[in-house]
């Protein structure tokens, strides 16, 4: 009797085995395309056998391991990596795409072709001085070229204020991923120490880290009890950003410094840091101070949860620089300082170009008075010597004396020259083609004296080439030339790294992926299974049957 049923009880845990590979099947089949979906398999192993004296050891039938899911984790790690990679890079490649819009370079309505017509019409006055209307052709071709590049300066302004936006949304999502992390990893570990495996909770956490991955560079380690610990390489010290001692699982917030306000000698007013990236809620307005280098526009910085929402006393912040070595902040934070920089660039032009036309604009040699200027920085408003350093791309123009009065365009080499007499306007006109040290006007230092390194000629009304120096246009075309080499690197670094990670995608979708081939090859096999316990089952009753009700006993 015990025989028959222990045959009874191989068969019904082969039903129950083959059933249970059955619904996972259908599980597969049904989430054959949920995102981040990992296929499952039921892992059958032997029940302990059954000892026979004299006979030996008796089979028992099957037993479910562990339903397990189908998943490389080093390949997920791969996978993470190159889209951090990719992420900074896309990130590059939005704001660069349009940073060449806002130049349009080369074309008819670009910057420099503004600058070309404006020279051009200097050299038309020299050959007319006493024609009302060449003159007013300097002027407005000088407007529009310094219109157009304040336009193009207020443009990227515009631009790096998006990037540092861009910048708070991802730190916000960032946030938002570490918080559901969190929340699963709770999940998570209250189900395997009931010693059940959660499959689901582990594909919506895996694909919640590759999100978090696109954001920022991040390692992730999982404990015993399916936890995940998230770290970040902050420089040569690690930086927990989230943990699994329970209630202090995100000691740090990462922040966003939105601006720094500085006065005219360099000291800090005023810092405005995001929390959190929260722009609604988390924006706290820091008093002047001293702050360390790292408090920079754009920058990520770390400060302790624990202190206070909205205060401004840094005792308890425990601030920390964040540095990011790949992800969308760091693309969005690296461009935000690259259109810093163009800007730098565009005022170093536009200050050495105001510089040059001044300084051979004005009769004396000496660096002109308002209303001696051809090129102010403040409309022309104030009195006194044009502080050179007050201009910039974003504000320079014609003096109002001049825009009031073109006759006030000095063309005569003497106040009193003939009337035909345009060898100013040509002194000015040849200043297209003569060599400065534009790059040295970005210095705030040299500007305080730039005829130290620069020498002028006030018989000649000329400057002497400077050895490293380099014409206006020249100076222009290189901002271009590197504006275009930064571009196509993002552009060629995007498409490398699609088609990386596409390769990698794939080799998990060839392992991780539904394939729905082969889960209906897999249910007919289990059905067939299924089955053939059913038929064990049947056999077993129709020997019962004669055993009891048929032997007559």
């Amino acid at each position: 009797m015990s025989g028959i049923f222990l045959t009874m009880n191989t068969a019904k845990r082969g039903l129950f085995a083959q059933q249970q590979a059955v619904s996972t099947a259908g599980h597969n089949i049904a989430n054959a395309n949920t995102d981040g979906y990992s296929r499952q398999r039921v892992e059958l192993v032997t029940t302990p056998g059954y000892r026979i004296p004299n006979v030996g050891m008796v089979g028992t039938g099957v037993d479910i391991s562990t339903i397990a899911r189908v998943r490389d984790s080093y390949l997920d790690v791969q996978i993470r990596y190159e889209t951090s990679i990719g992420g900074q890079y896309k990130a590059r490649q939005d704001i660069l795409e349009q940073i060449e819009t806002a130049f349009l370079e080369p074309g008819e309505n670009g910057l420099n072709t503004y600058m070309g017509k404006m020279w051009d019409a200097w050299q038309d006055l020299s050959n007319s001085p006493e024609n009302s209307n060449t003159r007013t052709i300097v002027r407005d071709n000088s407007l529009t070229f310094t219109d157009s590049l304040n336009h193009l300066y207020q443009q990227l302004d515009t631009l790096k204020a998006d990037s540092i936006s861009l910048e708070e949304s991802k730190v916000l999502d960032a946030h938002s991923i570490l918080d559901q992390i969190k929340d699963l990893n709770n999940q998570i570990f209250k189900i395997k120490i009931s010693g059940d495996e959660p499959n689901d909770l582990l594909d919506k956490r895996d694909l919640l880290l590759d999100e978090l991955s696109e954001i920022i560079d991040f390692t992730a380690t999982e404990d015993e009890h399916g936890r995940v610990t998230i770290t970040h390489m902050n420089g040569a010290d690690e930086v927990t950003l989230l943990g699994t001692d329970k209630g202090k699982e995100i000691q740090y917030e990462m922040s966003v410094v939105r601006s720094v306000e500085k006065d005219a000698d360099g000291n800090v007013v005023k810092v405005t840091l995001v929390r959190g990236g929260d722009s609604i809620n988390g924006v706290v307005e820091l008093p002047a101070g001293s702050y360390p280098s790292y408090m920079q526009e754009g920058a990520v910085v770390l400060n302790n949860m624990s202190w206070e929402k909205g205060s401004t006393d840094l005792t308890s912040a425990d601030l920390k620089s964040f540095e990011i070595t790949n992800g969308e902040l760091k693309g969005y934070q690296t461009v935000s300082e690259e259109t810093a920089k163009y800007q730098d660039q565009l005022n170093g032009l536009a200050r050495a170009i105001a510089y040059a036309v001044n300084k051979v604009h004005s009769y004396d040699g000496k660096y002109p008075t308002v209303t001696d200027a051809f090129f102010v920085g403040d409309n022309g408003t104030e009195q006194g010597v044009v502080a050179l350093a007050d201009i910039n791309a974003g504000n320079i123009t014609v003096s109002k004396t001049i825009i009031n009065d073109v006759n006030k365009i000095h063309a005569k080499k003497e106040i009193d020259g003939p009337a035909g007499d345009g060898e100013r306007a040509l002194a000015i006109a040849q200043l297209r083609n003569t060599r400065l040290p534009v790059q040295d006007f970005m210095d705030k230092d040299f500007l305080v004296n730039p005829s130290k390194k620069i020498t002028y000629n006030m018989e000649e009304m000329k400057f002497t080439n400077a050895d490293s120096g380099n014409t206006f246009e020249g100076y222009f075309k290189d901002i271009i030339v590197g504006l275009g080499i930064s571009a196509k690197d993002a552009d060629k670094m995007v498409e490398n790294q699609d088609a990386l990670t596409g390769q990698l995608i794939q080799r998990r979708y060839s392992i991780s992926g539904v394939s729905m081939d082969e889960e209906i090859t897999n249910l007919i096999q289990f059905q067939h299974a299924y089955q053939a316990n059913a038929n064990v089952i049947s056999t077993l009753t129709v020997m019962l049957d004669t055993l009891i009700n048929r032997m007559g006993v």
